[in-house]
């Protein structure tokens, strides 16, 4: 259930942008990564590519997921009134 003090709107526009931060510095900090063997900034890297992934699902949903929907987003049952 949605809090009344957030709209899916607004979910959404913070967790696009969110999703877009997350993605950009996950993909910059795997290049890095790549091409100064650094094993710890690739680590942060996918870490960040997943949180950016976990936003994304955010975004699809119109809401905030829970603890157990972050850890694994694939098993989200998906509403029909988001």
């Amino acid at each position: 259930m949605i809090p009344r003090h957030q709209s899916p709107r607004r979910v959404r526009v913070v967790g696009s942008l969110l999703a877009a931060v997350w993605l950009c510095a996950g993909s910059v900090a795997l290049v890095i990564g790549v091409f100064t063997p650094r094993w710890l900034l690739m680590v942060a890297g996918v870490a960040a590519l997943w949180y950016g992934v976990v936003w994304v699902f955010v975004v699809r949903q119109g809401r905030q997921l829970t603890a157990r929907e972050a850890l694994m987003p694939w098993r989200i049952r998906w509403r029909s009134d988001a």
